[in-house]
């Protein structure tokens, strides 16, 4: 392997990182309820930023390995999930600060039922975006299992399982929307994207801060 660019190499070794801390930092404020809720909405705002980051590293990777279609538009599929994300967590939280707020000062039986009614509603503008969040980051991820796959420094079964778990959640998401699968008695495989995604980055960590080098075109 040829001497990598010091700019590039150094975006990987913070990609890598930053991956890793985005799911740790997600599935902490989702998890952890001893969290204080301003530590908790500091994790899930920073969560999208760092898994920006990770894309742009694992691009840079992966690109100088093989430059595909299908790198590119993981690539940019997945920036545009990651701003979804944090779009719909911040409408989220704070619709849910509103909303508590508001129940607070109400004494009012008839006006705390309105404002459960107005909730619920508000509430269904980031169910969607979640849903818009979902489209955009499975394909990206099913993208970039392929090129996963196909890569000399990760494991083939590694990547087609990052694909396989991308398309069923896709579909599942698909098949009842606008209700979660969850809701609708079915498996939520989210979460086993997010654990898959953790081996990734875990595995590519473990690859720019090994080797001295990397391949160039």
């Amino acid at each position: 392997m040829k001497s990598k660019g010091t700019t590039s190499h150094h975006l990987e070794k913070i990609g890598a990182i930053s991956g890793i801390l985005s799911i740790i930092f997600y599935l902490s404020a989702a998890v952890l309820p001893f969290l204080p809720d301003y530590i908790s909405r500091l994790l899930a705002f920073t969560f999208p930023l760092l898994w920006t980051v990770a894309f742009m590293g694992l691009y840079s990777f992966l690109k100088k390995e093989s430059h595909t279609p299908t790198l590119e538009i993981a690539y940019l599929f997945g920036i545009i999930g990651a701003a979804i994300a944090c779009s719909f967590i911040v409408v989220q939280q704070a619709n849910f600060i509103w909303h508590d707020t508001a129940m607070e000062a109400t004494k009012s039986e008839e006006a705390k039922s309105l404002l459960r009614a107005s909730f619920k509603g508000a509430n269904r503008v980031q169910s969607g975006l979640d849903v818009a969040f979902d489209i955009f980051i499975t394909i990206s991820w099913f993208l970039f299992g392929i090129n996963i796959a196909k890569s000399p420094n990760f494991n083939k079964l590694l990547g087609w399982i990052g694909c396989l778990i991308s398309a069923g959640l896709l579909i599942l998401n698909m098949w009842t929307f606008p209700t979660p699968p969850a809701d609708n008695g079915l498996i939520d495989l989210g979460p086993f994207l997010g654990l898959w995604t953790l081996i990734v980055f875990v595995w590519f960590t473990r690859i720019v801060f090994k080797d001295k080098s990397i391949i160039e075109e």
